[in-house]
């Protein structure tokens, strides 16, 4: 017989009541019950506190979990939810696992069930995740198609090296407790990548388990794919502090990850990319260098206050 496991489940919801509905729904239908549901409201304005306690989540029992409801003083982005969500399952020393997800999530209901056996060996266990709007494509895995990522699998059906951060992961409690939490500071974009990156370096390897199913809709953001160099992707953002955000996350990472001597190079590639399809592309002017300049050097030396001067967070 497996081994039973004790869950916790950390949901970060901002403004997205309707689709939280539905994500709490489909954790409280799990075939394989987690022990609690840590519910982080980061400060929603769209009646979310009222909303959870109506559909019955607000700090009660339901088909066998608990749901905790937690409200944020303030929106404190992805990261910071994170954060408050997985320390608080931490620090309980309750649970043997953490599994979190965003809001838009939506685990099949086998999604956990799926999961947990893998707990007896490995730290780091991600289900496969495919689009709402097609189930037979992966929303994080451009022009790929369900069928075609299960063939990456082993015979164990798992798929090493690869996982969608914060999309449905389970994390095991010894994870956890050994790396930390996410960067709180990196608000949103790049953090579930830190959180990858400092997981990889203390010696825990991602994996995707490919019959564990998790909903989520096909990336939002405007992707645009380079025609030269390496043919790579890149997010275009059109919002000043999101795109702050994007650039200094994305050096930091870099800054974290790379060994030293291709951290130049692979800075110097982002840039490029960066003020090539954001400005000359996708904008048509060179208005943003000063924002760049500034998010570059941030992410460089590690600096995280300067969100401060697009809106008072």
């Amino acid at each position: 017989m497996m081994k039973t496991y004790s869950i916790a489940c950390v949901i970060v919801t901002f403004n997205r009541k309707e689709l939280l509905n539905r994500c709490l729904h489909a954790v409280s239908e799990q075939t394989y019950k987690p022990a609690t549901v840590f519910i982080i409201d980061n400060a929603s304005s769209d009646g979310t506190p009222e909303a959870v306690a109506q559909w019955g989540y607000y700090n009660l029992n339901v088909n066998g979990i608990f749901f905790q409801y937690h409200r944020c003083e303030r929106n404190e982005g992805g990261a910071g939810g994170f954060y408050t969500g997985m320390k608080l399952a931490s620090e309980s020393d309750s649970f043997d696992g953490i599994w979190v997800m965003d809001d838009d999530g939506e685990p099949e209901r086998n999604c956990l069930k799926e999961l947990v056996p893998f707990l007896k060996d490995r730290d780091y266990i991600a289900p496969i995740v495919l689009s709402d709007e097609d189930h037979d494509s992966c929303s994080f895995v451009p022009d790929t198609t369900y069928s075609e990522f299960c063939k990456k699998a082993d015979g164990d059906g798992v798929v090493e090296g690869w996982a969608s951060p914060f999309n449905g992961i389970l994390y095991s409690a010894s994870l956890v407790k050994k790396i930390g939490y996410p960067k709180k500071e990196m608000f949103i974009w790049g953090d579930e990548i830190n959180y990858q990156i400092r997981a990889e370096k203390a010696g825990f390897h991602r994996m995707t388990a490919v019959k564990a199913i998790h909903y989520h809709p096909v990336d939002r953001q405007n992707i645009v794919r380079n025609a030269d160099t390496f043919n790579a992707y890149l997010v275009v953002v059109d919002v000043d502090w999101k795109l702050y955000c994007a650039i200094r996350n994305r050096i930091y990472n870099i800054m974290l990850e790379q060994p030293s001597k291709w951290r130049g190079f692979r800075m110097s590639h982002y840039l490029y990319r960066a003020y090539r399809n954001y400005y000359r592309v996708t904008l048509g002017n060179d208005s943003k260098t000063g924002l760049i300049r500034d998010a570059f050097v941030s992410g460089l030396i590690g600096r995280f206050g300067g969100l401060k001067k697009f809106f008072n967070k």
